[in-house]
C-alpha cells in the first residue's frame, strides 16, 4: 500500500544501521522536523520486533509523528498476533539535560505480511527553551543513541541557577536510635546520661529531632521527583521542669513512625508494608549553641463550633508475616501455607467493637502446589470466632499459583469486644492445595473506650468539626495529639477529662492518637555518632566521571580502579544511606544520590557508575541467606527480575548512567577485580586474537519444538549470521555453529552432549578472541540443552585464556542470574575469575523471549560496529545505548567496568596492497604497507584467509526433515609474524596446495602493534588458483625444545617449570588449513588423546618456512607425545618424545658415562643438566689420589660433554688401570655429583 508524499526530499541521506535487518535513513533534519525511512527485511521473528528510535527533542512537548509512506511484503514464516498501531510514543523524558522520546515502530502489519519501509514525518513543537553547548559527557551517552544527534546537540538545556542545597547543621554532639512501629515515645535523661556524660550542661531548648522526609516509609520509586531533603525536623515536646537544662527525670516525648505501618492515601487507609528495612533511623541533634530552639509540638486548632458528636472511631488491624518468597525473586513475600483440610486461625488485636458500625475484610492469598502443579483447585473460606460457622464473604476457588483476595464486610455485632479470631480454612479436596497466606486487613467501629496502651483511631468523617466522647473519663496526665499530618503532630486540648474537639480539614482523614503519658513507649538504645558528615558526598563541589558505589570495606581494595578511572570518586553505601535516605538502607537513596550528582556536582557530571558488591532479592535478610552487598532494584512484574538501571532512572525510564556491576561477595574478590581491570588498562596483550570475534549459534535440531517451533530452532543460527553481517570485513570471524558439530549420547536429562564444540570453544578462548557471543538456549549454569557450556562440570576452570580476556556477549536465558544467594550464575563466575575467563560480561538476568534476546544482542552489535567502524566508546556506554525503558532491555546487565573499552583496535590503515591479485598455490606474494600510527619500531601479525563458503545442512526434528543455509569462515592459509621500523613496511606469504578453488574471493588480514597502540587493515579481492606441483617429497622438520632453546631429544629430562617448544619448518612452510585432515596433531600417548593445534601455530618473525607452538597443558608426570604435521604440498611427517618431567627445581644431574670407556687417547664424560651451574671433574687412583682436575666450567641446562685427553696434572699418561671420576655440578641454590669408574688401556 502506497501514501502519496506529502513532503518533497531534501537534503542528504545519512544511513544508520540499528538492527541487522533494519535500515534507517535520515532524509531530512532540522530544527522543525525530522523526516526518516525505515527499510526492513525479515528473515526471523526478531526482525519483527519493534524499533526503538530514540528522538531528542527542543522541549518537553510530544511531537506529531505521521507515516507518509509504506511499502508491504510477506513474512516468509508462520506468524501471529498483529499490532494494532504502527507508531507510537515512549519514554518522554529527559536524559542528559536533552528532552528525549522514543518512537517504536511496530514493522507487522497483519499476521501474514509486514512493513518493508516505512517512512515517518516528525513536527517538533516551536515552543523554545534556553539551550547551550553539550559537554562531552553529555555527547559521550547521547551521540551513541539519539538519532538526530546533530541537530539535536544544539538543544541541550541550560543549567538551572540553583540556590545552594546542602544544609549546614548547627555543630553538636549527633546522636541515633532505632523506631520499629507507629507510637508515641520518650526519650528519657537518664538514657542520654549514660550516652552523653555532660548532658546537663545542654539546654533542653535547643534538642533537636530528625527523620527522613519519608518518616521511616521506604521512599518513592517514581521517576522525576524532585531532590528531597535528608532530614526534617519533628516536633517534639519536653516534659520536665522548665530551667535550661535537661535534669533527671527530664524527658522528650515525640511522635515516631515505623518502617512499617498504615498510611492515608487519598481517600483510603492502606497498609505500607516497607519491603526494604526492619527499622526507622531517627536522629537526634544537641546543639553546641545554647541559643537554637529545636521545633516543639504545637497546639491544634479548637474550633469554633461543633457539628457532630461521636463515641466511636475507625481502628484498622493489619497481619503479615512475611516467611517465604516462592519466586526467589522479586518483592512477593508471603507466610506460612495452609495444606489441604486445615485451618490457620489468626487472633486480632480488635477491641471494643461497635455493634452498629460495620467494617471490612481483606484477606489476600498465594495459590500453592506441594507437587508444583498449575492444575492444583484451592478453595479457601473465612470465619469468624469459630473454625466452621459464621463464614465471611465469598469462597475463594482458583487453579494454579495465582492470587485471590476475599474482600467482604463485618457486621458490628459479629465482632467480640475483646478481640477477634479469624480461621482461615482450607477446603479443598486436592491434597496438593497449600496456599500461602499474605495479609489480613480488618477496618472496623471502635468505641472510645481508653485502655492502659492508649488508643489510636481515624475518624470516620471529614471535612467537619467534630466531638469525640469517651465512655469514662481519661487519666489525668493522658496526652492526646493530632497525627492527620505526623510529621507535624499536634497536641489536642482534653475537655472535661472525657472528650476532645477536632477540625477536620479539606478531604483530609483525621488520625489520633490518646495514651496515658506513664505508658508512652521508651527509646531504651541510642548511638553515639562522632564524626558525623551528612554532606560528605551531598555538597555542590565534587566532580568526577566514575562512580564506584561499595560498602566501606571495599574502599582499600578498590583504589586501584579508582586510580585508573580518574576522575573518580568512591561513594560508601554508609555515607549515601546517610546522607539520602537519613540512614535507612533504602535502595532509592542510591538513586537519590545519582540525582544529587546530576544536579549539584560539578560540570561535566559523572557518567559511568559501578556498583560493587553482590546483591540479592531478601534486602531484609528474612531467611538469614541475604548476599546483598549493594542493592539492586527487584521489579515486580509477571517475571520480577532486579534490575540496575532503575538505579539511575531519575527522570524517566532511560538509565542516566552507564553502569556495570561487580558481585564481589568480599575484599579478597574486589582485589582480583582490580588487577584484572588495571591490567586490562595498564598491560594489554596485544596480538591478532584482538581482531578476532567468535561468534556461537545454538543447535537448530534441538531442543524439540515445544520449546519455540521450527523455525526458533532455526532463528539462532540465522541471527547469528545478521550479526556476522554486522561485523567489518577488517575482523577475522570465527563461527562455532552447534549443527556442524556429532552428537554424542550421554546419561543427561536431554541424552547427547558435543565435546567437540565444547573443545571448539575452549580452543577458541585460549587462541584469545576479543569478543564470544552466543545466542541460543540457556540458563543461569548452562549454555544448550547439549550442556556446550555447563558450570556444574567444572568447565570455567577449563577456560585459559592466557591474558587474553575476551568480552562474553550472552544471548540467553538468565546467564546473568546474579540476585540468588544460594547459587551462582555462569555470567558472575566467569568476571569473578582472577585475571582469566572473561575482561566483562553483557547478559541476561531473567529468561527472556527468543526475539527480545536476539534483537537486543544484535542492537548491541550495531552499537560496537556503528557505520562500519568499531566504537571508541566504553562499554556501559554501549550497553546504555540500547536501553529503552522495556523489561526486556532491563535484562541485559553488564558485568565488568562501565568505562573499559573493547579490545578490538579501532584504529585503521588503508594503505595496504599486494604484489599480485591472484596468487597460485605454493606462490610466494609480497604485502606492502604504509602507516602512520607507529613511527618507531612495531610487530605485526598477516593472515590468509580462504574464501568463505555457503553450505546447507539437513536434519530431523519433530519427525521433519528441515534446511538450514549458512556462511563458514574460509580456511587459515597463512598465519605469520614480522616486524618493522617506521612507517613504511613489507612482508611475505605463501598460498598452501590446499585451497578451495572457490570463485568468491580470499582476503588478507593484517595487525600492527607496538606497546601502546594497535591498528588493523585488510586486502580484499584476491583470488586463489591451482599452480604448478611440488617435486618436494619430504614433510615437515618437527623439533621440540625449551622457551630458551634447548633442543630435546628423546629420554632427556624436562623441569616441569619448563616450558616445552614444539618447532616446525618446511621449505614450502607448514599447512595450516585443516583441511582433508592436514592439521597440526598433537597425540599424547600417556592419555591416548589427540588435539589439533593448528590454530596456535604461528611462523616465525619475518619467516615464511618455520614457526612454533608452545604446548600447555599436556600433563604434569613425565611426557610421551606424538606431532603430526603436513607441509604445504601436504607432505607429512610425525615425530615422537619421550621426556622425563623433574617435579622440583633442584639441580640434578642425569644419564652420566664417559666413551670411550676403557679410554685409550681419550675420552668424553658426558651428562645432563637439569639447569644452568658450573661444572668439574676429578678423576683419582683406586686409592684416592688425584690424578686429573678439569676446572670449572659455566654450562647451560641440557646435554654436554667435557674431554679428557687421559693425562694428568703434569701432562703425563697414568698407568693402565681402572680410575674414579667424580663430576661436581653446583650453582647458587645447589650441589651435586656423581662418580663413576673409568679405565686406561694404552
Amino acid at each position: 500500500m502506497h501514501h502519496k508524499i506529502k513532503y518533497p526530499l531534501v537534503g542528504f541521506i545519512f544511513f544508520i544501521t540499528l538492527y541487522g535487518k533494519t535500515d534507517i535513513k535520515i532524509i531530512s533534519s532540522t530544527e522543525k522536523r525530522l523526516l526518516i525511512e525505515l527499510d526492513i527485511s525479515v528473515t526471523t521473528a526478531a526482525d519483527l520486533f519493534p524499533e526503538s528510535i530514540f528522538v531528542g527533542l527542543p522541549n518537553g512537548i510530544i511531537p506529531e509523528a505521521e507515516i507518509i509512506l509504506t511499502e508491504e511484503s510477506k513474512i516468509p514464516f508462520q506468524s501471529d498476533n498483529t499490532n494494532l498501531n504502527t507508531i507510537e510514543w515512549a519514554n518522554i523524558q529527559k536524559l542528559k539535560n536533552l528532552n528525549t522520546a522514543t518512537l517504536k515502530v511496530f514493522p507487522k502489519k497483519s499476521a501474514n505480511s509486514y512493513l518493508n519501509k516505512i517512512r515517518i514525518n516528525i513536527i517538533f513543537s516551536k515552543v523554545k527553551n534556553s539551550y547551550r553547548p553539550a559537554d562531552k559527557n553529555e555527547s559521550k551517552i547521547l551521540s551513541n543513541k539519539i538519532i538526530n544527534w546533530n541537530q539535536a546537540k544544539n538543544w541541550v538545556l541550560k543549567h538551572k541557577k540553583k540556590s545552594k542545597r546542602t544544609v549546614e547543621w548547627p555543630s553538636g554532639i549527633w546522636l541515633s536510635f532505632e523506631v520499629r512501629k507507629d507510637n508515641l515515645y520518650y526519650i528519657s535523661y537518664e538514657l542520654l546520661k549514660e550516652t552523653i556524660d555532660n548532658i546537663d550542661t545542654y539546654d533542653p531548648r535547643s534538642f533537636m529531632l530528625f527523620m527522613s522526609p519519608d518518616l521511616g516509609r521506604p521512599k518513592s520509586q517514581e521517576t522525576n521527583l524532585s531532590m528531597s531533603e535528608n532530614l526534617i525536623e519533628i516536633p517534639m515536646i519536653f516534659e520536665g521542669n522548665t530551667d535550661d537544662s535537661f535534669n533527671e527525670n527530664d524527658r522528650i516525648i515525640f511522635y515516631g513512625r515505623g518502617h512499617s505501618g498504615f498510611d492515608v492515601n487519598d481517600n483510603n487507609v492502606d497498609w505500607n508494608q516497607n519491603l526494604y528495612f526492619n527499622y526507622n533511623t531517627c536522629w537526634m541533634l544537641l546543639p553546641d549553641d545554647d541559643s537554637i530552639r529545636g521545633k516543639r509540638m504545637e497546639g491544634a486548632t479548637a474550633p469554633d463550633e461543633i457539628t457532630l458528636t461521636l463515641d466511636y472511631g475507625l481502628s484498622y488491624y493489619h497481619y503479615e508475616n512475611d516467611l517465604i518468597n516462592p519466586e526467589v525473586s522479586g518483592l512477593n513475600w508471603y507466610g506460612s501455607s495452609i495444606a489441604s483440610g486445615s485451618s490457620q486461625p489468626i487472633s486480632t488485636n480488635t477491641p471494643n467493637a461497635k455493634e452498629n458500625v460495620n467494617g471490612t475484610i481483606e484477606l489476600k492469598i498465594k495459590g500453592h502446589s506441594t507437587s508444583g502443579s498449575l492444575s492444583t483447585l484451592h478453595n479457601i473460606e473465612v470465619h469468624l470466632n469459630e473454625p466452621s460457622s459464621n463464614k465471611i464473604g465469598n469462597t475463594a476457588s482458583w487453579s494454579g499459583n495465582g492470587t485471590r483476595t476475599i474482600s467482604a464486610s463485618l457486621l458490628g455485632q459479629d465482632l467480640n469486644r475483646l478481640g477477634n479470631t479469624f480461621f482461615i480454612n482450607n477446603i479443598s479436596s486436592d491434597n496438593n492445595s497449600s496456599p500461602y497466606l499474605d495479609y489480613l486487613t480488618i477496618k472496623y467501629g471502635r468505641e472510645l473506650i481508653f485502655s492502659s496502651d492508649g488508643i489510636e483511631f481515624f475518624s470516620p468523617i471529614k471535612n467537619t468539626n467534630v466531638r469525640f466522647n469517651f465512655q469514662s473519663n481519661l487519666p489525668s496526665n493522658v496526652l492526646a495529639l493530632d497525627i492527620t499530618y505526623p510529621s507535624q503532630p499536634k497536641t489536642i486540648e482534653v475537655i472535661d477529662n472525657q472528650k476532645i474537639e477536632v477540625v477536620l480539614e479539606g478531604d483530609n482523614i483525621g488520625r489520633f492518637i490518646v495514651v496515658d503519658r506513664s505508658e508512652v513507649l521508651n527509646i531504651d538504645e541510642i548511638n553515639y555518632e562522632p564524626g558525623l558528615n551528612f554532606n560528605h558526598l551531598r555538597n555542590e563541589n565534587l566532580t568526577a566521571n566514575y562512580i564506584i558505589i561499595g560498602p566501606e570495606n571495599f574502599y582499600d581494595s578498590a583504589k586501584p580502579i579508582l586510580n585508573v578511572r580518574a576522575p573518580s570518586i568512591y561513594a560508601s553505601l554508609e555515607n549515601i544511606y546517610k546522607e539520602f535516605s537519613a540512614g535507612n538502607k533504602d535502595p532509592m537513596a542510591i538513586r537519590s544520590f545519582l540525582q544529587w550528582t546530576q544536579e549539584n556536582w560539578v560540570n561535566p557530571k559523572p557518567i559511568h557508575l559501578l556498583l560493587l558488591g553482590d546483591s540479592g532479592y531478601d534486602y531484609r535478610n528474612i531467611n538469614g541467606q541475604s548476599s546483598i552487598i549493594v542493592p539492586t532494584v527487584q521489579v515486580q512484574s509477571y517475571i520480577s527480575y532486579p534490575s540496575d538501571d532503575r538505579l539511575s532512572t531519575i527522570y524517566g525510564a532511560i538509565p542516566e548512567f552507564s553502569t556495570g556491576r561487580f558481585p564481589a561477595k568480599n575484599s579478597n574478590e574486589v582485589e582480583n577485580f582490580a588487577e584484572k581491570v588495571v591490567f586490562l588498562e595498564s598491560n594489554p596483550t596485544f596480538g591478532s586474537w584482538r581482531q578476532k570475534i567468535t561468534l556461537i549459534a545454538d543447535d537448530a535440531a534441538r531442543p524439540e519444538p515445544n520449546h519455540g517451533g521450527i523455525a526458533t530452532g532455526k532463528s539462532h543460527t540465522l541471527n547469528s549470521e545478521t550479526i556476522a553481517s554486522i561485523i567489518p570485513s577488517k575482523i577475522d570471524i570465527e563461527k562455532i555453529y552447534m549443527l556442524e558439530y556429532p552428537e554424542v549420547s550421554d546419561a543427561s536429562a536431554y541424552g547427547v552432549v558435543k565435546p567437540d564444540a565444547t573443545e571448539a570453544v575452549y580452543r577458541s578462548l585460549n587462541n584469545g578472541t576479543s569478543i564470544i557471543n552466543y545466542i541460543g538456549h540457556g540458563s543461569a549454569f548452562q549454555l544448550a540443552q547439549e550442556k556446550l557450556l555447563y558450570l556444574n562440570r567444572g568447565d570455567i576452570d577449563n577456560i585459559k585464556t592466557n591474558f587474553k580476556m575476551p568480552l562474553w556477549i550472552v544471548g540467553t536465558c538468565s546467564f546473568g542470574h546474579y540476585d540468588n544467594p544460594l547459587a551462582e550464575s555462569f555470567g558472575e563466575e566467569l568476571i569473578r575469575y582472577p585475571m582469566d575467563a572473561a575482561a566483562a560480561v553483557i547478559s541476561t538476568c531473567r529468561p527472556i523471549t527468543v526475539t527480545g534476546n536476539e534483537r537486543y544482542t544484535q542492537e548491541i552489535f550495531e552499537r560496537i560496529f556503528n557505520n562500519n567502524q568499531v566504537t571508541q566508546q566504553e562499554l556501559g556506554v554501549i550497553l546504555q545505548s540500547i536501553k529503552n525503558g522495556s523489561s526486556e532491555s532491563e535484562y541485559f546487565h553488564l558485568f565488568g567496568d562501565p568505562a573499559m573499552q573493547l579490545s578490538i583496535p579501532h584504529n585503521y590503515f588503508d594503505t595496504i596492497s599486494i604484489d599480485k591479485d591472484t596468487l597460485s598455490t605454493l606462490d610466494i606474494a609480497s604485502v606492502d604497507v604504509y602507516q602512520s600510527l607507529i613511527d618507531n619500531e612495531g610487530n605485526g601479525i598477516i593472515v590468509l584467509k580462504d574464501a568463505n563458503r555457503e553450505v546447507t545442512r539437513t536434519y530431523n526434528i519433530a519427525s521433519t526433515e528441515q534446511s538450514i543455509s549458512y556462511t563458514l569462515p574460509g580456511p587459515t592459509l597463512f598465519r605469520g609474524n614480522f616486524d618493522f621500523s617506521g612507517p613504511q613496511l613489507s612482508f611475505q606469504l605463501r598460498v598452501p596446495q590446499d585451497i578451495s578453488y572457490s570463485n568468491l574471493p580470499a582476503k588478507v588480514l593484517v595487525y600492527l602493534h607496538d606497546n601502546e597502540v594497535d591498528a588493523i587493515g585488510e586486502i580484499k579481492n584476491i583470488h586463489l588458483i591451482g599452480g604448478e606441483a611440488s617435486l618436494d617429497n619430504k614433510g615437515p622438520t618437527i623439533e621440540f625444545k625449551t622457551s630458551t632453546g634447548r633442543l630435546l631429544r628423546n629420554g632427556d629430562h624436562k623441569g616441569s617449570d619448563k616450558t616445552l617448544v614444539l618447532g616446525l619448518s618446511d621449505p614450502l612452510g607448514i599447512n595450516l588449513t585443516k583441511e582433508l585432515g592436514h592439521s597440526i596433531i598433537l597425540e599424547n600417548l600417556n592419555t591416548n588423546e589427540s588435539i589439533d593445534i593448528t590454530d596456535r601455530f604461528y611462523y616465525n618473525t619475518n619467516s615464511i618456512t618455520s614457526g612454533e607452538i608452545t604446548l600447555n597443558n599436556i600433563g604434569d608426570s613425565n611426557i610421551h607425545i606424538k606431532i603430526s604435521a603436513w607441509d604445504n604440498a601436504n607432505n607429512p611427517n610425525e615425530n615422537e618424545i619421550y621426556l622425563y618431567v623433574n617435579k622440583n627445581d633442584k639441580l640434578r644431574l642425569y644419564n652420566v658415562f664417559n666413551f670411550p670407556n676403557p679410554l685409550i687417547d681419550n675420552t668424553k664424560f658426558t651428562f645432563e643438566l637439569s639447569s644452568v651451574a658450573e661444572v668439574e671433574i676429578f678423576i683419582y687412583t683406586i686409592g684416592g689420589r688425584k690424578v686429573k682436575h678439569i676446572k670449572r666450567k659455566a654450562l647451560s641446562e641440557g646435554f654436554h660433554s667435557i674431554a679428557w685427553d687421559g693425562k694428568n696434572e703434569f701432562g703425563r699418561i697414568p698407568a693402565n688401570g681402572v680410575y674414579i671420576y667424580k663430576i661436581i655440578a653446583k650453582n647458587n641454590n645447589d650441589k651435586v655429583s656423581h662418580i663413576g669408574r673409568c679405565a686406561i688401556f694404552k
